[in-house]
């Protein structure tokens, strides 16, 4: 028998699947990544939390508070807590405490929170005075 020249199905996909866990190492590592995605995910995180709570207190026809302190922010309803929840822990707010009265009728004062991480990436919620919706926008 005549050996052939050329690779074998089985080695091709190996060599494939080497390749694939490498790539996806060295894209996890590339500086700024990884940090910069946490940072976004803690944002979309907050911001559905507050979309989510204000149509409550919309719908409920309750008033509920919202504070967010040194990376943890809680949601009551008088003095009982309601939920709890936390940015990552290498991110904090900017400005110090800030306090939302989520109310029935939806009215808040036009509110930015801007987070920050160690590295100094930086992202702003800004929240609409009447409308549900949150922009989330990059300071340059």
């Amino acid at each position: 028998m005549r050996q052939k020249d050329g690779f074998t199905l089985i080695e091709l996909v190996v060599a494939l699947a080497i390749l694939v866990v490498a790539s996806g190492l060295v894209i996890v590592r590339i500086t700024g990544w990884s940090s910069r995605q946490a940072l976004n995910s803690s944002a979309r995180t907050l911001g559905n939390a507050l979309r989510t709570w204000r149509e409550r207190a919309r719908t409920e026809e309750t008033t509920y508070l919202f504070s967010l302190d040194e990376g943890r922010w809680q949601i009551a309803a008088g003095k009982e807590i309601l939920r709890r929840g936390r940015l990552g822990s290498r991110e904090s707010v900017e400005g110090g405490p800030i306090t939302l009265v989520l109310s029935p009728r939806g009215i808040l004062p036009a509110t930015r929170m801007t987070l920050r991480n160690v590295s100094g990436e930086r992202v702003s919620l800004v929240l609409g005075t009447l409308v549900n919706e949150i922009d989330y926008e990059e300071p340059r």
